[in-house]
């Protein structure tokens, strides 16, 4: 009685360790990704890359970085796209993630800009230049995408300006646009700031949604738009792009 009882256990355990493996995915390349659900930010380009980089995999967006997190901590979806910047802030505060090693994509990001203002345009790209040759723009980017916190905060400039400029983000972008200290501080807004001193112009921060920037460019509504904008050819059809001020990548974020 008591082998048969033994043998009952051994074949309930062999079953409960057989089920839990499979329940399990484990994730250590692009390829692993196949046919699974992988979370996407809402009116980004990420489902074009999605759909050219992992075979049968469906995508589920989301209005925030905040809820894909929770969704793959939860199981819901068993990765997300992001810029790599953004995958290496957001690792800095979720244990139990990590970024595939392949990157996706190599992009080029910029300030997204009225169609109608061309002019606009070619002061900032100027003063883009200039950065970039004077060191200003390198010593941006080792600030706001190094490791020291304390040093993270808005360069302040004290101007006269002529016009005031309307720069749309979303804030939950870090390093590239995010909250702290109930002010909106990053890369991209340190760059702006720097560009309306130099030209001579007030920077008015809206915050909005990212899938409403490029509308509320070609309205009107807003000047420029900047929170690590991918340069692409279908936006190039309806908006205007800055000279690229950073150079990354797309990857995926799963669990560990």
């Amino acid at each position: 009685m008591l082998k048969k009882f033994s043998c009952i256990v051994l074949i309930i355990l062999c079953l409960l360790i057989t089920g839990c493996s499979n329940n399990l995915k484990f994730i250590n390349h692009i390829e692993d990704l196949a046919n699974s659900k992988i979370g996407v930010y809402t009116g980004s380009e990420y489902d074009t890359i999605l759909k050219n980089n992992i075979k049968n995999a469906t995508p589920a967006y989301y209005n925030s970085y905040s809820d894909e997190i929770s969704a793959l901590k939860s199981g819901k979806i068993d990765a997300f796209l992001t810029d790599e910047p953004l995958a290496k802030e957001i690792l800095k505060n979720n244990e139990g993630l990590k970024i595939l090693n392949e990157k996706l994509t190599i992009d080029s990001y910029a300030f997204a800009i009225n169609p109608q203002k061309n002019n606009l345009k070619e002061e900032i790209d100027k003063i883009i230049l200039e950065m970039k040759d004077d060191g200003t723009l390198i010593k941006l980017e080792e600030k706001w995408f190094g490791d020291n916190e304390e040093v993270k905060e808005l360069e302040e400039y004290d101007y006269k300006y002529t016009d005031t400029i309307k720069f749309a983000t979303v804030s939950g972008s870090a390093p590239f646009a995010y909250m702290k200290n109930n002010k909106i501080v990053g890369y991209d807004i340190d760059v702006i700031n720097y560009i309306g001193y130099k030209l001579g112009y007030k920077i008015e921060i809206v915050e909005m949604a990212f899938e409403g920037m490029i509308a509320a460019l070609v309205s009107g509504k807003v000047d420029i738009a900047g929170c690590s904008i991918i340069v692409t050819e279908e936006r190039k059809k309806v908006v205007l792009f800055s000279e690229p001020n950073y150079t990354g990548g797309i990857v995926l974020v799963t669990r560990q």
